[in-house]
């Protein structure tokens, strides 16, 4: 058993509840919110655990759970519409719920009952207050009044979200006796049970917000057998929740947070952050209190997300059920953490798929796995076979993963993203097996990787294809290096230093042009990063730097993406200042670009040659060779795609 009394060390604002709890943390570093993965938990985990996906942000996609006082306005006023049958519509119904203040609706209400003639000048308009009374919306308006003052202690605006203080500072006490006691009434008397569950609910709620979680508990077990099972039920939970844990009583707030978490998805963020295991022995009381199987495995693994173990939650669920849909969410969130050790580097030399100096934990859960997969009886074993297959990929026992991937082959279903990701680990582990590349190995590659590729102009949403096409092309550039097929090499990994050999660039260009290539070739060529134009200018810049102009010009002028790119400053002009801003913002009667700047250093060195203006011609190229320099204010001109930009 894990150590369960182990503490958060985020801010637990428990005391606000599901419906108002807020979690704060910052967002991750560089990259994608999970880190390096291969592995997409949306294949086969239901959508409405995605926020509990692996991520090193507090919840995946959302960051933090922060929207407690907006979630349900939209449900809210469909909710209402359905009930006043359409006498208001969305647009009213939005600003009576939740722009309105609570005098506005005071006054509407002693309106709409003829005990005035005064109505707000926002509600003029409404056709439903010039119609015959209707008992509904007297019961929407009277209701609405209550509510609206139970926002006073209910809804915080916090002004500055990263003030943790200001979380204390923007609670405020409140006698809510004289409310309470009307809720009540309207709740006794009342025989219409969508608005008898509302008033139960602000009961509820007002007890725990008004220090009086026994009185919160009391009215909810005293009418939650009449209530029925819908998202207002499960909002009322969450507050008798609350007030178990404002008494201190772990193991049923616990319990009951949970059956939050698992019938609700609306609020399953909320109450996963609003579960807080402690001791042991409270967590012992929790499991007792469950009815049945799913109720344990549903805290396994609310405890295995919590605390980032999921080899123990899921050894506990698959104990208590092996078909359980408890473990797919724990599964996914296994493999994704496990395959943080999956790397690739900038350099173009990777040497192996997987760190291999594996802690015993690790391979303690691909053993697990493993275990689950070979036992065949979960409700997705194609998803067990794809896991282990992928544990042993990322461990290098290539063999194992085969054998693994061939069983998830044939039962895998026909959905399109399942399919596709079975494909992209059975690619990496094909490339990942092979010594080296020959005739044979690229046949049996090909098709992937020209799958891989089509992929960057038509991904399949959700599949996670970058860091796998991005590894596939290091890796098999590095086997390429070490068979000495530097082309090759280089069309999957583009390393500058390669044309550094003049001899590499024309063998390159000679590639390139290649009339007949065959179909691994054509993918090449396809995959590389560089292509011919890019190689012409790069040699033209070399040309120009060696005061080869006529060369220079001669290439540049092959390269039509580029030639054109204008210069920012006049390359030509010098100053006792230099000032690159300055003379890159400067007007400029003539703008050169790189093709025409090389044809005027030609013209002036024409001139030179035959005597003319030599002091006036000499200074012109003199600043421009220093002007295209790093230290000029035209290096724009040796950027390109081999040498790069911004050096």
């Amino acid at each position: 058993m894990i150590k369960i009394f182990l503490k958060r060390w985020w801010i637990v604002l428990i005391s606000c509840g599901i419906s108002a709890g807020i979690a704060y943390a910052c967002a991750g570093g560089w990259g994608e919110e999970y880190g390096v993965s291969n592995f997409a938990p949306e294949v086969f985990v239901d959508s409405a655990y995605s926020p509990f996906f692996y991520s090193d942000n507090y919840y995946y996609k959302i960051g933090y759970d922060d929207n407690q006082n907006t979630r349900f306005n939209d449900a809210n006023v469909a909710e209402w519409s359905a009930y006043l049958n359409q006498k208001l519509s969305t647009r009213q119904l939005h600003y009576l719920l939740e722009n309105a203040s609570h005098g506005a609706i005071d006054s509407a209400v002693l309106f709409y009952n003829r005990d005035s003639k005064s109505l707000p000048a926002s509600m003029q308009s409404f056709e439903v207050f010039k119609s015959k009374k209707d008992k509904k919306v007297d019961n929407f308006l009277r209701y609405l009044s209550l509510a609206k003052m139970c926002e006073t202690f209910a809804v915080n605006e916090i002004p500055n979200q990263w003030d943790y203080d200001a979380v204390k500072k923007n609670v405020k006490k409140f006698d809510a006796t004289g409310i309470n006691k009307n809720l009540q009434s309207e709740l006794d008397k009342s025989t219409d049970i969508f608005m008898k569950e509302r008033y139960w609910f602000q009961l509820v709620r007002s007890g725990f917000y008004n220090e009086n979680p026994q009185d919160a508990i009391n009215v909810f077990d005293q009418y939650e057998k009449s209530m029925p099972r819908n998202t207002m039920y499960y909002r009322t939970l969450s507050y008798t929740a609350g007030a178990y844990y404002k008494l201190k009583n772990f193991s049923k707030a616990n319990y009951y947070f949970s059956r939050v978490y698992d019938e609700c998805d609306e609020l399953k963020p909320g109450a996963h952050f609003s579960f807080h295991p402690q001791e042991e022995s409270d967590w012992k009381a929790t499991l007792a209190l469950c009815k049945n199987v799913n109720e344990k495995a549903t805290l396994w693994q609310m405890l295995g997300v919590y605390y980032g173990d999921e080899k123990e939650a899921i050894s506990q669920i698959y104990q208590l059920d092996p078909k359980s849909d408890k473990l797919d969410l724990l599964l996914a969130r296994a493999v994704n953490r496990y395959e943080q050790k999956f790397s690739y580097s900038g350099s173009g030399s990777v040497d192996d798929l997987a760190d291999t100096s594996s802690s015993n934990t690790n391979i303690s859960v691909r053993n697990l796995i493993a275990r689950i997969a070979n036992a065949g009886n979960t409700d997705k074993p194609w998803v067990w076979y794809m896991s282990a297959g992928y544990l042993y990929t990322l461990d290098s026992l290539y063999a194992k993963a085969n054998s693994y991937y061939a069983k998830a082959e044939a039962n895998v279903p026909s959905d399109e993203l399942a399919k596709a990701q079975l494909k992209l680990l059975e690619i990496l582990n094909k490339v990942g097996s092979a010594k080296y590349i020959d005739s044979k190995a690229e046949n049996d590659i090909l098709s992937g990787m020209n799958w891989l590729d089509r992929l960057n102009t038509k991904p399949i949403p959700e599949l996670r294809y970058y860091d796998a096409l991005a590894w596939l092309k290091q890796t098999i550039a590095s086997k390429y290096k070490k068979q000495h097929e530097l082309i090759k090499a280089e069309c999957f990994y583009s390393s500058n230093l390669f044309y550094a050999d003049k001899k590499n660039a024309e063998n390159m260009k000679a590639f390139l042009n290649k009339p007949s290539k065959t179909p691994f070739e054509k993918l090449c060529v396809q995959l590389s990063s560089i292509k011919i134009d890019d190689i012409y200018e790069f040699q033209a810049i070399q040309f120009a730097f060696k005061d080869n102009v006529e060369n220079a010009i001669k290439s540049m002028s092959i390269n039509d993406s580029t030639r054109n790119t204008i210069l920012p400053a006049n390359p030509f002009n010098g100053g006792i200042k230099d000032c690159h801003d300055c003379d890159q913002a400067a007007s400029k009667k003539i703008k050169y670009s790189k093709l025409s700047f090389l044809q005027k250093i030609k013209e002036l060195k024409d001139k030179i040659a035959k005597g003319k203006d030599v002091y006036t011609n000499s200074m012109l190229l003199a600043n421009a060779y220093y002007n295209i320099s790093h230290y000029g204010n035209d290096r724009v001109f040796y950027e390109c795609k081999i040498l790069g930009s911004g050096q």
